[in-house]
């Protein structure tokens, strides 16, 4: 049928967000890692702000992962709440 949408929810896989999230995460220690042998050679001090950087990066990178995986979520969540709401306020008027 071509009119009948599948629902986001239906795709959705906590699993599949948790990998990703993951992966991303260690494509961040790894770029970092490199960046952190070559620094450290020139200086420890700088080697340690980049595993800092890095740290804050892994973070931000689940982050950013995590929140486009729900945002299609997120919007079927609002929609049904916005129909509810006025399904309610129609019953109670």
């Amino acid at each position: 049928m071509a009119g009948t949408r599948r629902p986001a929810a239906a795709d959705f896989s906590f699993g599949k967000m948790v990998a990703y999230s993951l992966g991303a995460a260690t494509g961040v220690i790894i770029v970092a890692a490199i960046v952190i042998l070559f620094v450290a050679q020139v200086s420890p001090t700088a080697a340690l702000i980049v595993a800092l950087v890095a740290v804050v990066g892994v973070v931000a990178a689940i982050a950013l992962v995590s929140r486009r995986m729900m945002s299609g979520v997120q919007a079927e969540i609002d929609e049904r709440r916005a129909r509810a709401a006025a399904r309610d306020e129609e019953a109670g008027n």
